[in-house]
């Protein structure tokens, strides 16, 4: 699938909005009405504001022959997407800035979670605060008329010069790391490459490490690196792993100085030690379910890591002290059997489910997202089923 690339600029998906307004005995009343015709993916949800351009809640885009619910006093006012129909969103904390659905709960990165439209971005806000300027001068100004705000200029301008673009100019930029969240399906679009879900608050760090676990497999399968280098790459993505999490558990959760930096600056080198660390500091058991055998094995196949690493792959005597390996002798050169690598990578895998579902059982996700999303698939599968549709397709 193609994917727009790193910090490039996306337009805005354009559209026209039209303030319809008439005047009679009764009053001043006013009528919106939205209209696009560019080939692109739109989006259009509703906020309410004040007057004054200051949001003050999410709304809800009323049906065929419904009424808007709008709060005495404030604007309903129309936002559309980017042209690959996402939002950008800034961080009323943090400040930092992503990509997503239209609803985020949460920042992908300090894990902030609010309401939804906390996290309009800044030139949206500006965005927001034209539109109700603009209504409240047709408001005051027409008694029977139209006026439009044409977000089609302001898609059209991707390319001009910044003074030449009008002053509520609205587009995104693509960050680094696009991905749909496997617990409630929503797309992400981040800064680096790990980060929370913004719909329901997941964490990354495990799809991108089953990612890289299936291309070690991949080269294994095909001989394109030899096992020993497969070796060093899956250990080192796992410290990796552990890395994360242990920053963030070192951010949320209250502890001494000394303890925080240990978490923060350690290097996850030795699987006994994480286990432990992780067991009596937090209560996670990264080797939950996970035979003795295969622990042991992953264990020692650490220690060969830092022999690969650091001494040529020639065994030396604190690895024999340390890893307690009897199958090979001092100076001897290691070399790994493909059979076993496949057990190690599986191992990994089962290390990283228990690390992530332990954090998350200390910092759950938000429930409502991720059963939506159950629901919808589940709707889907009957409806597939009451059509007679192959369960396979």
């Amino acid at each position: 699938m193609y994917q727009t690339p790193e910090f490039a600029e996306i337009a805005h998906s354009g559209g026209k909005i039209t303030f319809t307004v008439s005047t009679d005995e009764n009053g001043t009343r006013y009528q919106v009405a939205y209209s696009s015709s560019r080939p692109v993916p739109s989006v259009l949800i509703q906020v309410n504001a004040l007057p004054q351009g200051i949001v003050v809640g999410n709304g809800t885009i009323a049906g065929l022959g419904e009424e808007m619910s709008v709060p005495p006093g404030c604007f309903p006012v129309f936002v559309a997407s980017d042209s690959e129909g996402k939002f950008g969103h800034h961080c009323p904390r943090c400040r930092a800035y992503w990509r997503s659905g239209p609803h985020p709960n949460r920042c992908p990165y300090c894990a902030l979670t609010t309401a939804s439209h906390q996290f309009l971005s800044v030139a949206q806000r500006k965005y927001v605060a034209h539109y109700c300027e603009t209504l409240d001068n047709a408001l005051g100004e027409i008694e029977n008329g139209e006026c439009t705000i044409d977000m089609d200029l302001v898609a059209d301008s991707v390319e001009k010069a910044d003074d030449e673009k009008p002053s509520f100019y609205v587009s995104e930029k693509s960050q680094q790391r696009k991905f749909i969240c496997p617990a409630c399906n929503e797309f992400n679009d981040i800064l680096g490459r790990y980060g929370y879900c913004s719909a329901c608050g997941t964490r990354s760090d495990l799809q991108d490490f089953e990612d890289q676990i299936t291309a070690i497999r991949a080269q294994l399968t095909t001989g394109g690196q030899p096992p020993e280098n497969l070796l060093r790459s899956a250990i080192s993505a796992f410290d990796s792993l552990v890395g994360q999490y242990a920053k963030e558990l070192a951010r949320l959760v209250p502890m001494t100085k000394s303890r925080r930096s240990r978490l923060e600056d350690r290097r996850f080198h030795d699987l006994n030690r994480i286990r432990t660390e992780l067991k009596e500091w937090f209560d996670i058991d990264i080797a939950s379910g996970i035979k003795v055998t295969e622990i042991n094995f992953a264990a020692t196949c650490f220690h060969r890591r830092h022999i690969y690493e650091h001494h040529g792959g020639e065994v030396t005597t604190k690895y024999l002290e340390d890893s307690g390996d009897k199958t090979v002798t001092l100076k001897q050169a290691l070399h790994e059997k493909p059979e076993d690598m496949h057990i190690l990578l599986g191992t990994l895998i089962k290390l990283a489910k228990n690390l992530h579902n332990g954090f998350h059982e200390l910092f759950p996700p938000s429930e409502q997202p991720i059963k939506a999303h159950k629901e919808k698939v589940e709707r889907i599968a009957q409806w597939k089923k009451s059509q007679g549709h192959d369960e396979q397709e």
